[in-house]
């Protein structure tokens, strides 16, 4: 899938211990990245990646960090830390109607946390950067395809002007994901 671009590089994926960002981490540990760095919020099923991981990789090869993309000066801690060369960014709320009920805090993670981590990773010197986003995304008509829409814009917009080179990429209806 990631066909050897992340090979020896620092690969960082934020909600890695979703549903997609999981299958970025194994990929990339599959592919040779020289470190990943797995950046979720989501405590459980932190706990069930790094099982996974501690069965098939030298814990040298990755770094599993408990976080929120909403908090930018952990971000910048951890881009600091690690250098990541290249982000996966999943992180995001994606049960469309779930967002219908908590509209702000679909802006506060799906933009403003996308925005946060463009700003640490341009700081940071990151080479590439690769939005997940969502079919939702096209024509939105719930909150959260508006806020991966939203987020995708910023891609755009903050492309034009970084030397980071900036993607996004959609994704719909993955079988067997949490959203």
């Amino acid at each position: 899938m990631l066909d050897g671009a992340i090979k020896d590089k620092v690969v960082c994926v934020t909600g890695g211990a979703g549903s997609i960002g999981s299958e970025l981490c194994r990929q990339a540990l599959q592919e040779g990245c020289k470190h990943l760095i797995v950046f979720d919020y989501h405590e459980n099923a932190m706990f069930y990646l790094s099982q996974e991981f501690a069965k098939k990789y030298d814990k040298s090869r990755y770094t599993l960090i408990i976080g929120t993309v909403r908090e930018k000066a952990k971000l910048m801690q951890v881009f600091s830390e690690f250098k990541p060369e290249i982000v996966f960014h999943a992180a995001a709320y994606n049960h469309v109607p779930m967002m219908e009920f908590a509209p702000t805090e679909a802006i506060k993670t799906n933009l403003f946390g996308t925005r946060n981590v463009i700003d640490c990773a341009e700081k940071l010197g990151v080479e590439k950067f690769v939005l997940i986003s969502t079919d939702k995304a096209v024509n939105p008509s719930s909150v959260m395809g508006a806020t991966k829409r939203l987020a995708e814009m910023l891609i755009q917009a903050r492309g034009k002007n970084s030397k980071m080179k900036m993607a996004a990429v959609r994704f719909g209806n993955v079988l067997g994901s949490s959203g």
